[in-house]
């Protein structure tokens, strides 16, 4: 893991961010760098199974356990607790929220639901913790396996959650935006959208913070972030 800490930190707090699927940690270290500047403790992982057919189920028991590591280890605040996710990453961090409820506030960068067990919307019933998902217009379909397929994309994340959630669109965004480097080798696996993946990069660090600083410290001054963005004219965004 790597972890940022902001200056200064006594009782902050924590988020922990997990990978998109083979995906290292270092390619989301923006998005924990600028979590870090807005008062957050940000741990960022990688998984201990880092195969084909990792089981999932364990990889969301690994976020209780880095939950566990930071109480014990970190200046946080344990009743502000929060997890975000690419892709994979997305999947595992709502997953652990489901069966962990020191997990508070989630934020998914097109979560992809695949592989057993499926999260949405079977595990979600019950999930306290308020989900904010953002995803992408291009690789719900395609040629040969769409990268974020329709049946199991961000959507319907959001349409499975319980009350407060959120969902943010991306018009043209591809799945692999998210990531800092998009001229990684298994980046080109997805086909490419017509969005600036900066745009993309920037609309997600803006969600993270209003959503999470909302939801975790209460701070009402967010909402017009989440509510009309800079970026209002390229999104398409839900909320319940």
């Amino acid at each position: 893991m790597t972890i940022y800490t902001p200056t200064g930190a006594t009782s902050a707090p924590l988020v922990i961010v997990s990978p998109g699927f083979q995906m290292a940690r270092a390619q989301y270290a923006s998005y924990a760098k600028h979590l870090a500047t807005w008062g957050f403790v940000v741990v960022l992982t990688d998984y201990a199974d880092t195969g084909f057919f990792a089981n999932h189920q364990l990889l969301a028991d690994d976020v209780s356990a880095v939950v566990d590591h930071a109480i014990a280890q970190l200046p946080i605040d344990a009743a502000k607790i929060g997890v975000a996710g690419h892709s994979l990453g997305g999947k595992i961090s709502v997953f652990a929220a489901t069966q962990d409820p020191r997990i508070r506030a989630v934020v998914a960068w097109d979560p992809v639901d695949s592989n057993n067990p499926s999260v949405a919307p079977q595990k979600m019933t019950g999930m306290t913790a308020a989900l904010a998902v953002v995803g992408e217009t291009t690789n719900a379909s395609g040629g040969g396996m769409p990268c974020a397929p329709a049946a199991e994309n961000f959507a319907q994340f959001y349409a499975a959650a319980p009350s407060p959630a959120m969902s943010i669109t991306v018009t043209g965004a591809d799945h692999m935006d998210w990531v800092d480097d998009p001229s990684c080798g298994f980046c080109g696996f997805c086909s490419a959208g017509a969005a600036d993946p900066a745009l993309v990069r920037t609309v997600t660090k803006r969600l993270d913070v209003a959503w999470l600083r909302l939801h975790l410290l209460g701070d009402a001054a967010m909402e017009p972030w989440l509510t009309a963005p800079p970026e209002l004219a390229s999104l398409t965004i839900e909320q319940r």
